[in-house]
């Protein structure tokens, strides 16, 4: 992932400067946003709130993200996206978007452990290095959503384009489904939303 997005430099000898520069930006973006004494605007307590709403509710079914630590990486995560980024800010499913960065980068800290097992796990496994998995979770979100930026801003236009796309494509190549969404009274708004937001 962090190749594929360019939070790394091909040039391996670059690499671990790299990290370490934007780790420490990174680290140094929560202390200025979200450390102690930061006094937010409203608008920035209404991001919080959100985010806070939606962080519990990030993959219900995975104990992993539900460890306390992997619940405070994900708001710090995206509280500094969101007040770095404000002609976007948060919106719903970004933390859907975090997920697998995160599974990823201790999975790469966590070679002994299996995929599965990792999920399930209940507490942080002893040798994560969070503050490294936390900080590259964050660039690699960032690199993301620089490609996608239209998907999160105000009425999300990216993805309504990509769903009035889908129905588009799929009035060509199967209108039988088509028309059965149509009589079912679906929109497709309704259920392709979430696929277009992943």
């Amino acid at each position: 992932w962090k190749l594929l997005l360019g939070y790394l430099p091909t040039n391996a000898a670059r690499r671990e400067a790299a990290l370490e520069r934007k780790r420490q930006a990174y680290w140094e973006a929560v202390s200025q946003h979200h450390g102690k004494g930061y006094e937010r605007s409203e608008e920035e307590e209404v991001i919080q709130r959100q985010i806070s709403v939606d962080v519990p509710r990030t993959c219900p079914g995975l104990a992993l993200f539900h460890i306390d630590a992997i619940q405070a990486a994900l708001l710090r995560i995206l509280y500094v996206w969101a007040v770095r980024h404000p002609a976007s800010s948060y919106v719903q499913g970004m933390n859907d978007l975090v997920t697998p960065f995160i599974f990823a980068f201790l999975s790469e800290d966590e070679a002994a452990i299996q995929p599965d097992a990792l999920l399930a796990c209940r507490t942080l496994p002893d040798l994560a290095d969070m503050h490294s998995v936390e900080a590259d979770a964050y660039w690699c979100l960032t690199a993301l959503l620089d490609n996608i930026h239209d998907h999160y801003t105000f009425a999300q236009p990216g993805i309504q384009k990509r769903v009035l796309y889908m129905r588009e494509l799929i009035g060509r190549v199967d209108t039988e489904l088509r028309d059965h969404i149509a009589q079912q009274g679906l929109d497709f708004m309704q259920f392709a939303f979430r696929w277009m937001n992943c």
